[in-house]
């Protein structure tokens, strides 16, 4: 319940400290002492416990109010979810947009934390208005606000709807990946099977490393073609190259040939070629397989995040999952370094909105970084909150640039590169509706994005 402030035993020197407050903020700093002592006067103190809702969506206009202390939260439902528009503080106005218009509240502003608020009445944004720099004041304050605000609705109608048609892709890819693992593992079974002509010489494989020198791989394939001739196997030496790959080891192989029947040895041979092949064809699908089910992993939290509600967030599988889903934007000879605390990190969040903001800190950060440089992942568990470095070595960046950077829409990149997501909604996500902090910086040759995450909201 919202409580009214009670009377002061001196209302004088009440309205002096409520005016002095008024002053703190930028639409009440031009007005003249005697305009700001009649709206200190005609205004009430509404003190708010955390959690406590001040205005609701849809709700008939009443008021304005200046925020005196405490911080408050503006969000508003989009297809049945609720987006995080904005967070108040001390010296900000709300709630003067419904007033102006006479419109049914846009928004819902509650309490993030015990805050102190000034209740100003319809009449007085009449005697604002009039004074030119409050009016000015206002309008920019106002025109920013809705600048933000409506860019984050259209991001989050635009990914909504995104993820309702990744939803049903993810579907169908996972499916087929799952078919082709498990019919891989079956393949794998089958070849094992003891009936099979080189079953006797499977084991060989492996017996001795494979040479890296081509002098030495060279000697290799002559003794296991002179082993092969002497066994009576015709055309050995053709065989004789895959042998070695496979780690075969001629006195091994001799022995395993002698106990064989002469006419099956070459059998037996080709044979034991033919399945090393086939093998390392299946390890090849199925690490296509498992690589596409990773993606499919990376993606979904995208996909479903509508769907998403507040959780324990591994900060270390969301980091993994973005860089599987960044792979093939890694420039050719760049090394991206991930050095992850060796303790499991999580924090209290939402899995699809953190996931945004490491793809898109990653992705600036691989558009940045200079050919044969390094990409850093890093991450440093505190006691009450996970630090998480995403940094480049990439040429540095502009002050005037560091000074742009969280604006809203700002971006350096071409036209139709990059994820089109700004560090202004990375922002947004991690001090708004996380809580957390997002700084970069660029000194001494690496640029480095820090967000730092508290383990409770």
């Amino acid at each position: 319940m919202t409580r009214t402030a009670p009377d002061a035993a001196a209302p004088d020197a009440a309205d002096a400290d409520v005016a002095a407050a008024l002053r703190r903020s930028r639409l009440f700093e031009h007005l003249p002492e005697d305009d700001l002592a009649a709206l200190a006067d005609a205004s009430r103190g509404v003190d708010l416990a955390a959690g406590e809702v001040l205005m609701a969506e849809g709700s008939p206009p009443e008021a304005m109010y200046v925020v005196l202390e405490g911080d408050l939260e503006v969000s508003r439902e989009v297809g049945g979810s609720e987006v995080l528009l904005n967070v108040c503080g001390a010296g900000d106005l709300v709630g003067e947009l419904g007033l102006a218009h006479r419109r049914p509240r846009s928004a819902t502003v509650r309490a993030r934390t015990p805050s102190r608020v000034q209740r100003i009445g319809a009449d007085a944004l009449d005697r604002l208005l009039t004074h030119p720099a409050s009016a000015r004041a206002m309008l920019l304050a106002a025109t920013r606000r809705l600048d933000r605000e409506e860019g984050l609705v259209r991001q989050h109608e635009r990914m909504a709807a995104l993820g309702a048609l990744s939803a049903g892709l993810l579907h169908e890819l996972n499916n087929p990946a799952a078919a082709v693992q498990r019919g891989v593992a079956r393949l794998r079974t089958l070849l094992s099977g003891d009936d099979d002509p080189d079953a006797p010489l499977r084991a060989l494989a492996g017996a001795v490393p494979v040479p890296d020198d081509p002098l030495a791989r060279g000697d290799a394939e002559r003794a296991l073609a002179d082993v092969l001739a002497a066994a009576g196997v015709d055309r050995g030496w053709a065989v004789a190259p895959d042998l070695v790959r496979l780690g075969v080891d001629p006195a091994g192989l001799a022995a395993a040939l002698a106990a064989l029947p002469a006419a099956g040895r070459g059998r037996a041979v080709r044979g034991l070629a033919r399945s090393a092949e086939v093998a390392a064809l299946l390890e090849e699908v199925a690490a296509g397989a498992d690589q596409l089910s990773r993606i499919v992993s990376g993606v979904r939290p995208l996909a479903y995040s509508s769907d998403q509600s507040l959780a324990d967030v591994d900060v270390h599988a969301s980091l993994q999952q973005a860089l599987v889903l960044l792979r093939h934007k890694v420039p050719p000879g760049v090394r991206v370094v991930v050095d992850l605390d060796p303790r499991p990190q999580t924090v209290q969040g939402w899995a699809a909105d953190l996931a945004l903001v490491w793809t898109n800190l990653l992705d600036n950060a691989l558009a940045a970084v200079d050919p044969d440089g390094t990409v850093t992942v890093r991450t440093r568990g505190e006691d009450d909150a996970v630090v998480v470095d995403v940094e480049d070595t990439g040429p540095p960046v502009p002050p005037e640039v560091l000074a742009r950077a969280f604006d809203p829409f700002f971006t350096t990149k071409p036209v139709g590169q990059g994820t089109g997501l700004g560090l202004a909604t990375s922002l947004a996500v991690v001090a708004q509706k996380h809580r957390g902090r997002l700084t970069l910086t660029s000194e001494d040759g690496v640029t480095r994005a820090r967000v730092v995450l508290p383990r409770r909201r």
